[in-house]
C-alpha cells in the first residue's frame, strides 16, 4: 500500500503556529500603536501642561498690577483694606494691605494669613483667595462681603425678633464650631466683626487678634478682644481658650434680644465700672427674652469657663434650638430674615494709589507665605 506523504503545514495553517503568529501580530500592532503616540496623549505631559497653566494662574494672582483699586473699605493700625477690581476675571476683592515696615512681628500676619486660608471650608467665615507680597507689602486679597455688619443691623432695628436671633446665631454657630474644630479661638467675636453679605447670610471676619493650635486641652494667655465682648479669664489675664469666644457669642445674643450689652448698662457706664461688672456682676434679663433665650445666654455668660456652655456641651443642641434644622443650616439652604442694605463706598482720590511700594522700606521677603485657593479664577 501506498504510503500517503505526511504534509507540512505552514505556520498559518499550524494551529501552535497560528497562535504564535497572532501574538506577534498583535505585538507589532501595540509597538506600532505606542511608537505613533503623539505627545498630546503622553499622561506625563498632560500633567505638566496642567501643572504650567496652575503656575500661572498663580503668578497672575500675585502680580498686584492685575489688582484696580477702587475704594477705601477700612482703615486702622494694621493698614488699610482697599475695594479693587481683580482685572484678570473682573472680580471685585477686598485687599488688606499691610506695611511690612510698621509691622514688628510679622508672626500675627502669618497666623493670620493661615486663618483665612482655613476659612475657605466654611461658608461663614471671611476667606482669603490670596495671600502675596511685594518688598514692602503685605497683602491679603479677600472676598468682598458688601451687606454691611451684624452691628449696624442692631442699630438700625433696635431689637432683633427671635426669628432673626435663631437663624443668625445658628450660623454663628457653625462658624464657630468650624473654627474650634481647627484650634482657632477668635478672641475678638464682637457685632462689627461679623458681616453680612448681599444675600444676608452671615460671615465671622478680622482674625488679627486670633490664636492658632489652641485644641482642647491647649489655652493661651493675653489680654486681647473689646470691652464689653471681653471674657473674665481674660479680663482677670489667666489661661483661656474656645470658651472665651463662647462668651462673646453670648454678649451678642444678648444685644441681639434687647439692643445693649448685658454689662453696660448705658453709654454713660465707664470702662472699669463694665470690667468690674463682667468679672463680678450679673446682666438683667428682661421679659421680651423668653425662657428658652434666657436660659441659653445664661449658660453662655458663667463666669466659670469650664461650665460654660459651648465648652462642656454643644451649644446647637440647647432647647432654643430644637426646631433648627441643622443639616439646612450648614448647606446655606435657609432664606435670611432681612434683605441687606447694599452700602456704598466713597472712591479713592487721583493720588491715592494704596498699592505704591515703599522703596525707602526695609526688604523684608516672607518664605512660604503666597497662596492661591485653587479654586479661585
Amino acid at each position: 500500500m501506498k504510503r500517503r506523504k505526511k504534509r507540512t503545514r505552514s505556520p498559518e495553517e499550524d494551529p501552535a503556529g497560528r497562535k504564535k503568529f497572532c501574538e506577534g501580530d498583535q505585538q507589532n500592532t501595540r509597538t506600532q500603536k505606542k511608537r505613533s503616540r503623539s505627545p498630546e496623549k503622553n499622561p506625563a505631559e498632560g500633567r505638566k501642561s496642567k501643572k504650567t497653566r496652575e503656575d500661572a494662574k498663580r503668578t497672575l494672582s500675585f502680580d498686584i498690577n492685575n489688582y484696580s483699586a477702587m475704594a477705601e473699605l477700612g482703615k486702622g493700625s494694621f493698614g488699610r483694606v482697599i475695594l479693587a477690581s481683580y482685572d484678570i476675571n473682573d472680580q471685585l476683592v477686598a485687599v488688606k494691605v499691610i506695611q511690612k515696615k510698621q509691622e514688628k512681628d510679622l508672626r500675627y500676619v502669618r497666623r493670620e494669613a493661615k486663618i483665612l486660608q482655613i476659612a475657605g471650608g466654611c461658608p461663614f467665615l471671611c476667606r482669603a483667595f490670596a495671600t502675596f507680597q511685594t518688598e514692602s507689602l503685605i497683602l491679603f486679597a479677600m472676598e468682598y462681603i458688601n451687606g454691611g455688619t451684624m452691628d449696624k443691623l442692631i442699630k438700625r432695628q433696635g431689637q432683633l425678633d427671635t426669628n432673626q436671633i435663631l437663624f443668625y446665631s445658628a450660623e454663628l454657630i457653625v462658624g464657630l464650631e468650624f473654627l474650634h474644630t481647627n484650634g482657632i479661638v477668635h478672641r475678638d467675636l464682637k457685632p462689627e466683626n461679623i458681616l453680612m453679605d448681599e444675600e444676608g447670610h452671615v460671615k465671622i471676619g478680622d482674625f488679627g487678634l486670633a490664636r492658632t493650635n489652641i485644641f482642647s486641652p491647649e489655652t493661651c494667655r493675653g489680654y486681647y478682644g473689646t470691652p464689653g465682648y471681653i471674657a473674665p479669664e481674660v479680663l482677670l489675664d489667666q489661661q483661656h481658650n474656645s470658651g472665651a469666644d463662647w462668651w462673646s457669642f453670648g454678649v451678642i445674643l444678648y444685644e441681639m434680644a434687647t439692643g445693649y450689652l448685658p454689662f453696660y448698662q448705658d453709654d454713660t457706664t465707664k470702662e472699669k465700672e463694665a470690667i468690674k461688672n463682667t468679672i463680678n456682676g450679673q446682666p438683667e434679663y428682661p421679659k421680651c427674652l423668653g425662657a428658652e433665650l434666657c436660659d441659653l445666654i445664661q449658660q453662655l455668660l458663667r463666669k466659670n469657663a469650664n461650665e460654660r456652655l459651648g465648652v462642656y456641651a454643644k451649644v446647637r443642641d440647647h432647647p432654643f434650638y430644637s426646631s433648627t434644622n441643622w443639616v439646612e443650616v450648614e448647606k446655606r439652604a435657609l432664606v435670611p430674615p432681612v434683605k441687606p442694605l447694599i452700602r456704598s463706598v466713597k472712591g479713592l482720590s487721583k493720588n491715592d494709589n494704596p498699592f505704591t511700594e515703599d522703596n525707602a522700606g526695609v526688604i523684608r521677603i516672607l518664605k512660604n507665605f503666597d497662596y492661591v485657593d485653587p479654586s479661585w479664577q
